[in-house]
C-alpha cells in the first residue's frame, strides 16, 4: 500500500505536465526510480534516514544521479518520502529488486 501511496507522489511532481502526459509519466518514473535506487545504496552503505535524505538533495548526488542537465527542483519534495520508504524496508528487501519493482508500479500506474 505504501508504495502505491509513493507512486501516487511521485506521479504528481508538478514539473511533468510540461510534457506530453505518457513521456512525462515514463521521465518521472525514470527519475523517482533513480533516486529510491540510490536510496537504497546510501541505506546499504551505512547512512541513516537523514543523511541519506540530505545526500540525495544535494547537488552533488543530482550531479551523480543525473550528470550535468541534474533534475527539476520540484523533486525535492519527494525525496523525503521515497528515502523513508526505503529505510522501511526489511534489510533483506533493500536491492535493486526493490527499485525495479517501485518503476513498474510507477509506470503501471493509471492516475
Amino acid at each position: 500500500m505504501l508504495i502505491r501511496f509513493l507512486v501516487v507522489m511521485a506521479l504528481t511532481i508538478p514539473a511533468w505536465p510540461v510534457f506530453a502526459a505518457e513521456d512525462a509519466k515514463a521521465v518521472n518514473c525514470e527519475i523517482t526510480t533513480e533516486i529510491v535506487r540510490s536510496a537504497i545504496a546510501q541505506r546499504n552503505g551505512g547512512d541513516s534516514v537523514e543523511g541519506a535524505t540530505d545526500f540525495l538533495m544535494s547537488d552533488e548526488a543530482e550531479f551523480l544521479m543525473f550528470g550535468d542537465d541534474g533534475i527539476d527542483a520540484e523533486y525535492d519534495q519527494v525525496i523525503p518520502a521515497l528515502v523513508a520508504w526505503v529505510y522501511s524496508l526489511d534489510e533483506a528487501l533493500a536491492t535493486e529488486d526493490a527499485a525495479t519493482a517501485f518503476e513498474a508500479q510507477c509506470l503501471d500506474f493509471e492516475s
